[in-house]
C-alpha cells in the first residue's frame, strides 16, 4: 500500500528511507477516518472535506510537499513557475483526500450506480478485442487518478480480473483492502518485496492462459528486475516484469487509466494495445526496449495532463 494508505503495490524494494517517505499515512487509524468520513458525509459535499484536509496535510507534511513539488518541476521540464507549481502541489494533497474517501465507499458502488461517480469510458473495445483473442489481457496503470476505481470498472466488464499486489505487512490494513476487492470479485495475487515471486508469475500465466485479465502498477521499482526508459527527459528505471509478463503468454498490454474529470467524477479510459512478440529470440532485448519506452511515453501523456493526480509522495527521480 502507497502513498499514503490505499493502493496496490509498493515502493522502491531495499529502500527504507524512501519508503518512510512514500507511506507516512500508511496507518490502518487513517483508513477508520477515511472510512467513516465517507460513510458519514454525502459525496456531494466530500469536496468541502477534502479541500481542508488536503489543504492540512499539504501544510503539515513538509517532506511530503516538497518531493511532491520537485516531481512537478520535472513534469513541467521548466514550463511551470513556482506559483503554478505550488498551486498544482497543493491541489495534489487535496485530490488525493477525495480519492481516500471514495476507495472507502468503493464496495457501495454497482454497475447500475457507478454514473454517480463515474462520467464516461472509453476504449472498452481494446479489451474486448483482446479476449476474444483468448489470451487474456495485462492492463498496467501508473499511480495516476483512481487506479482502484480501474479495477472496478474491468470488473464490471465481467472478465476475471487478477490484481498484483506487494504484500501489506500490517494484516489489519490488508483485510480492510481486501473486503473491498473481494466484495467485488476481485482476486488478489501477492508478492514478497524485494524480488521476483515465481509462485505468483505461475499464478499469473495460468490466469492469461484461461483468458483472464491481470492488473498491475507499472510506474515504480518494486523488484531488482528494471530497465531505463525515457521519462519526461529522465534516465528512469521501470519495472520490467510486464514485458516478460507478456513475452511469455503472448498477452496484450493494455494502458488503463481511471482519471478524475470535471464535477468530481471520474473518467476510465483503456488505450491501444502494446505488444511484446517474443518469438525471435535474437530480437527479444530490442522488443522489451521498445515495448516499455512505448508504456513510459503513454503514462507520461496522461501525467502531464492530470499533474495533480500523480501520487508520488516522494522525490521520484531521487
Amino acid at each position: 500500500m502507497e502513498p499514503c494508505c490505499v493502493s496496490s503495490r509498493s515502493t522502491l524494494s531495499g529502500d527504507s528511507m524512501r519508503e518512510q517517505n512514500v507511506r507516512p499515512l500508511n496507518r490502518y487509524i487513517y483508513l477508520l477516518g477515511f472510512f467513516l468520513g465517507s460513510t458519514l458525509i454525502p459525496r456531494s459535499l466530500q469536496k468541502f472535506v477534502a479541500i481542508p484536509v488536503g489543504d492540512v496535510f499539504y501544510l503539515l507534511m513538509r517532506r511530503s510537499r516538497r518531493a511532491v513539488k520537485r516531481n512537478l518541476e520535472v513534469i513541467g521540464r521548466g514550463r511551470l513557475g513556482p506559483q503554478e507549481i505550488s498551486r498544482l502541489a497543493r491541489k495534489t494533497f487535496r485530490n488525493y483526500g477525495q480519492y481516500l474517501l471514495d476507495y472507502m465507499v468503493i464496495h457501495r458502488i454497482t454497475s447500475s450506480n457507478k454514473d454517480t461517480v463515474i462520467a464516461g469510458e472509453a476504449g472498452a473495445e481494446h479489451m474486448a478485442r483482446a479476449l476474444r483473442d483468448g489470451k487474456g489481457a495485462i492492463c498496467i496503470t501508473p499511480h495516476l487518478g483512481h487506479w482502484e476505481m480501474g479495477g472496478l470498472l474491468l470488473a464490471f466488464r465481467g472478465g476475471t480480473l487478477n490484481v498484483l499486489s506487494l504484500d501489506e505487512p500490517d494484516p489489519r490494513t490488508k483485510a480492510f483492502r481486501g473486503r473491498f476487492r473481494h466484495s467485488k470479485g476481485i482476486r488478489e495475487l501477492y508478492i514478497k518485496g524485494g524480488g521476483e515471486d515465481p509462485f505468483s508469475t505461475i499464478e499469473l500465466v495460468k490466469a492469461l492462459r484461461n483468458n483472464e485479465i491481470v492488473a498491475m502498477l507499472g510506474d515504480r521499482q518494486d523488484s531488482p528486475n528494471t530497465i531505463d526508459v525515457d521519462f519526461f527527459g529522465r534516465r528512469t528505471r521501470f519495472p520490467m516484469g510486464v514485458a516478460m509478463l507478456a513475452m511469455m503468454t503472448g498477452s496484450p498490454v493494455l494502458p488503463v487509466f481511471v482519471v478524475m474529470d470535471t464535477g468530481w467524477k471520474y473518467r476510465g479510459i483503456i488505450e491501444k494495445p502494446i505488444y511484446f512478440d517474443g518469438s525471435e529470440r535474437g530480437k527479444r532485448e530490442r522488443v522489451v526496449r521498445e515495448g516499455m519506452q512505448k508504456i513510459a511515453r503513454v503514462f507520461e501523456d496522461y501525467i502531464r495532463r492530470y499533474p495533480d493526480q500523480w501520487y508520488n509522495f516522494y522525490s521520484y527521480w531521487e
